[in-house]
């Protein structure tokens, strides 16, 4: 048995929980939505131990007492209840509620891919500069990256070209396209690290003059793009 967590509509994790069930994996899909209409939750916390239970309006229940793995693709705290009750607290209540996320996503005792951090539910959001800084540490070719005050603030969060490869790390193995090289294995198990990631994506493309180089890099890839050797992967991870 495992969770995903994930919000409405993601594609990937739909289609990670299809072929999960292929493989004989029950995996229930919960979404960030459901969660916030949980009608109960508690999460307590000492010296010592931290529990988690959440009751589900649909019936569900989670609990850390029979912890099962979880595939954590979350984006945002629930919003919904909190636009419709916390007004002009708001901000608050939203900080508050991330930092609850943050609490009992670490308290999970059974595996979770990815573990939340300050910067992402589902690991930190990194510009584009610190991955190229975590890629020339482990000597792997990237593309350079520039941006001024004068560019959109969008641009921090946009690759530099069109990917012709992607690459994954799951849970500190890679699993390259037939297309990559086998030496980028062992660079990109030490970007993932260094990003504390236990699932990462990594977008390359290709030239003459340099070769497989690093366009981009997310906590939160298209796992299709991996096909089974991505789903075998996590199902090892998982526990499957």
């Amino acid at each position: 048995m495992a969770l995903i967590l994930c919000e409405e509509g993601d594609v990937a994790a739909a289609w990670a929980a299809e072929q999960l069930r292929h493989r004989g994996v029950a995996v229930d899909v919960v979404t960030s939505d459901a969660l916030g209409a949980a009608t109960r939750w508690v999460h307590r916390v000492d010296s010592r131990t931290a529990d988690v239970e959440i009751d589900l309006a649909d019936g569900r229940l989670i609990r850390s007492a029979a912890a099962v793995p979880i595939l954590n693709r979350l984006s945002l705290v629930p919003l919904r209840a909190l636009r419709a009750a916390a007004g002009q607290d708001y901000g608050y209540a939203v900080q508050e509620m991330f930092a609850l996320y943050l609490s009992w996503l670490h308290a999970w005792p059974a595996p979770v891919i990815n573990r939340p951090a300050p910067q992402g539910l589902s690991g930190a959001y990194r510009h584009p500069s610190a991955w190229r800084a975590f890629a020339a540490e482990a000597g792997l070719a990237f593309r350079p990256w520039a941006q001024s005050s004068a560019d959109p603030p969008a641009l921090s969060w946009t690759t530099s070209e069109p990917a012709a490869a992607t690459a994954f790390v799951v849970a500190g193995r890679a699993v390259l396209p037939p297309l990559l090289p086998p030496t980028l294995a062992e660079p990109l198990i030490h970007v993932a690290a260094r990003a504390r990631l236990a699932l990462a994506g990594f977008d390359f493309a290709h030239d003459a003059k340099q070769g497989w180089a690093m366009v981009g890099a997310s906590p939160l890839p298209h796992l299709p793009a991996g096909g089974e050797a991505v789903i075998g992967a996590l199902a090892e991870a998982l526990g499957a």
